[in-house]
């Protein structure tokens, strides 16, 4: 039998991110899948969407924090998030959400650096997967 290549610590925070962002779709979603964009205001299934980051995720010191991540639909994380006006009204969900001290302290917590430990990394994947499993069942049923 050939042993597996162990997968990279990068391969590790990446699958995180993805779980992430997955939850915070989940999270925002009402009990039928609908979430709503946080910059154009739309509706769409958790499943259509992304889980756009307000400051970008090659930032490390951001990337897994939950509070960055929020719903956006496809189009304005994509090609409207280069939009100065899309990115203004993300910045203005984030104040609305969580104040402007807080907005300015995660700007500049994104100059940071962060190296992830595989310790850090697995306990995030547990928490997300079991927040995973519970909003799922509670939008299924």
């Amino acid at each position: 039998m050939v042993a597996r290549k162990r997968k990279t610590l990068a391969q590790d925070v990446e699958a995180a991110a993805k779980l992430l962002q997955r939850l915070v779709r989940l999270k925002a979603s009402n009990d039928s899948g609908y979430a709503v964009c946080v910059t154009c205001d739309n509706h769409f299934h958790y499943k259509e969407m992304d889980g756009g980051h307000f400051i970008s995720r090659n930032h490390k010191s951001v990337k897994l924090l939950e509070e960055n991540i929020h719903p956006q639909c496809k189009g304005c994380n994509g090609f409207k998030m280069k939009d100065s006006l899309t990115v203004l009204k993300y910045r203005n969900y984030m104040v609305d959400m969580y104040g402007e001290d807080f907005v300015k302290e995660l700007e500049q917590k994104a100059y940071e650096t962060k190296k992830f430990t595989r310790e850090e990394v697995a306990d995030l994947v547990t928490y997300f997967k079991a927040e995973i499993k519970h909003h799922e069942l509670r939008i299924c049923a």
